[in-house]
């Protein structure tokens, strides 16, 4: 059993795993910037101590070098435990002052001719490895403060440490609000597939004209509503010509049924059964009945995009092969065709009910009209490239195009169904063609037109 699944969530859950990634980049980045940040804070702190010890600078009467610092700066330079250092070098590069908290001097550290501090350098002092910078002070005395080498981790979690707290106040509420954000995008997202539901749910028997609209659609779903559309005016389509159908067949069958019924009483108040007239009537209802079903299938395929069942033809044979299957019904009734054709005269097409529909041509011209029978065949370029095929006879001239109306006869007396013609158009159609009567002098001429264009 296939499992269903919330589209909504499933937005939900990729956005803020996205986010979620995003937040991840940005601590890994705070991290790192840790790391450098605490390298500057250590560079800042050094040039920091410069600052302060050159503030507390005074010379001795013998023009030494002294710092009067006030107690809390001092005792940054006493003790074993002190973590910073200072020694100052005179012109000739000699130690003439050094931190109480130092035995030996700090290493020598050049200082910048123009002025300003050295870059920060870590060196081998007695202490061990220390950081360390410089400046001149005093016309030619240089100074080197030096600090004890930090914990770069503990230095960069102790920024992260000071940072964390206003980080999480700021950030608590965002991820909160992005959240919600997210929430109530993927639901104005997903408004207009709601309502494409809403709409489909209300197609039905009673709303046949209902259709998605897919104004307002993203273009995503724009193709799923166009096919959805598309599969419900082919449904539509097919149920009309169900609804016609059964109209139809309920109208048109009645006669003949209540013509079967009163010869069936007669046969029985009589004892007399009419088994020719009988068959006639049988045969009559079901050349009805079968026209209507081909007449359905055919209305049903006008719009269907697929290709199924079409082919490339020779139009010239098919019109040969249904002029030979009237052939003996022609013979019998002492008439004759001819048929003109070029040899070849290739499109695409049904070859099937192409057959019918010039068979249906041919018997309406045996039946309806008299003399000889004419088939001619050509091609045309223009005004769209295809072929005319044209059936005349040489009865009295004919041109009512609603003959090709179904049930529609051009004598209400005779034995026909009146759905032969409407066949013919149907197929024509079918085919991206067209049929008409035209005005032949004296003659009864139907023309059908079907392009090669067509599928």
């Amino acid at each position: 059993m296939t499992r269903s699944y919330s589209l909504r969530y499933r937005l939900v859950a990729a956005m803020s795993l996205t986010f979620l990634l995003g937040l991840g980049g940005a601590m890994v980045y705070f991290y790192f910037e840790a790391y450098a940040v605490g390298a500057a804070l250590d560079e800042r702190t050094l040039q920091s101590q410069a600052r302060e010890l050159t503030a507390g600078m005074a010379a001795s009467p013998d023009g030494r070098v002294a710092f009067h610092l006030p107690p809390p700066l001092a005792r940054l330079y006493e003790g074993a435990d002190s973590k910073s250092f200072y020694t100052v070098f005179d012109a000739a590069g000699r130690p003439v002052l050094r931190s109480p908290n130092l035995t030996m001097p700090l290493p020598a550290v050049e200082a910048p001719a123009s002025g300003g501090y050295s870059e920060m350098r870590f060196v081998d002092a007695e202490p061990g490895q220390i950081a360390a910078l410089s400046v001149r002070i005093n016309a030619g005395d240089t100074l080197v403060i030096g600090r004890a080498k930090p914990d770069e981790d503990a230095l960069a979690f102790t920024v992260i440490e000071e940072e964390l707290e206003a980080f999480v106040i700021v950030l608590v509420p965002f991820i909160l609000l992005s959240l919600l954000i997210i929430w109530q995008i993927t639901q104005w997202s997903l408004r207009p597939v709601a309502r494409a539901s809403e709409e489909a749910m209300a197609i039905g028997p009673g709303n046949e004209s209902g259709r998605i609209a897919v104004e307002g659609l993203p273009n995503e779903i724009r193709p799923l509503a166009d096919a959805a559309n598309g599969a419900v005016e082919r449904l539509a389509r097919a149920y009309a010509v169900e609804k016609r159908l059964t109209a139809d067949a309920a109208h048109e069958l009645r006669t003949p049924l209540a013509v079967l019924n009163l010869r069936l009483q007669q046969a029985r108040m009589t004892g007399v059964v009419d088994w020719p007239q009988l068959e006639r009537e049988i045969a009559t209802l079901n050349k009805l009945v079968n026209q209507l079903l081909d007449l359905a299938r055919k209305e049903s395929a006008e719009h269907d995009a697929s290709p199924v069942g079409t082919t490339l033809i020779n139009l010239s044979r098919i019109v040969r092969e249904a002029a030979a299957m009237v052939l003996p019904l022609v013979e019998q009734a002492g008439r004759a065709i001819d048929i003109v054709e070029p040899a070849e005269a290739h499109l695409r097409g049904q070859p099937d009910d192409l057959r019918d529909m010039f068979r249906n041509l041919i018997e309406n011209a045996l039946h309806h009209g008299r003399g000889r029978i004419t088939v001619r065949v050509r091609a045309v370029n223009a005004p769209a490239h295809g072929f005319i095929v044209e059936v005349e006879d040489e009865g009295t001239a004919v041109i009512d195009d609603a003959l090709f109306t179904r049930f529609r006869k051009g004598n209400p007396a005779s034995s026909g169904t009146g759905l032969g013609l409407a066949i013919v158009r149907q197929v024509a159609r079918n085919h991206g063609g067209e049929v008409a009567f035209v005005a032949e002098a004296g003659h009864t001429c139907v023309r059908v037109f079907l392009p090669t264009g067509q599928r």
